[in-house]
């Protein structure tokens, strides 16, 4: 059976995007970076389905995608200054390593700590924040592959998945950056000079 497709705009994506959240479906969605593949954090499941179609350790974490500043809140512990230094990068395309709170779904959390997303696109700021409610997700690639950003090649790959929503991506992976320790930490990708220097970035 191959997914249903939707543009992130249509007008039945978000009861779509809802159902298959409440009834263990896998979803590909677009992010500022690239395509995500996942579903409820929640749902053995949907994670194992995920895991099989990547071939993913499941020791392995997923990112958490959020869509409001509210759901940061809810998932991740923040000091007054990790939140002055997290709302520099979010929302944009960057996941921030952060202090899991008890509420952050064991799928994205690694020795308490969560890595989220809040995405710098309006698939989240109008459908995904409207339905309040967190995604996990992984790159669209099989392993040791570039990530997929084509809607046909990303259907002719992965169409055992249940719901693919289109839109615009960046093409390049998120910048990974560690939040959790004294001084904010580059483990992966690139940061503009100047931003570096307003977080007083390291790099490994």
């Amino acid at each position: 059976m191959m997914p249903l497709v939707l543009p992130w705009d249509a007008e039945e994506t978000p009861y779509q995007l809802l159902s298959a959240l409440e009834t263990g479906q896998t979803v590909i969605f677009p992010t500022d970076t690239v395509y995500g593949l996942g579903g409820n954090p929640w749902d053995e499941r949907v994670l194992a389905r995920v895991r099989s179609l990547k071939n993913r350790d499941s020791s392995l974490p997923f990112t958490l995608h959020v869509a409001s500043r509210a759901a940061l809140s809810r998932y991740a512990n923040l000091s007054p200054v990790n939140e002055r230094l997290v709302e520099k990068v979010l929302p944009g395309p960057y996941t921030a390593l952060l202090h899991a709170t008890a509420d952050a779904p064991r799928s994205a959390v690694q020795h308490e700590t969560v890595g989220i997303r809040w995405p710098d696109h309006p698939f989240f700021s109008r459908v995904v924040c409207a339905l309040d409610r967190p995604l996990f997700g992984t790159s669209v690639n099989r392993h040791g592959e570039p990530p997929l950003s084509d809607p046909i090649d990303i259907i002719d790959a992965f169409s055992s998945v249940d719901l693919i929503i289109t839109g615009a991506v960046g093409g390049a992976s998120s910048a990974i950056i560690d939040f959790t320790g004294t001084t904010p930490r580059c483990l992966r990708g690139t940061v503009p000079s100047e931003l570096a220097r307003r977080l007083g970035l390291q790099t490994n």
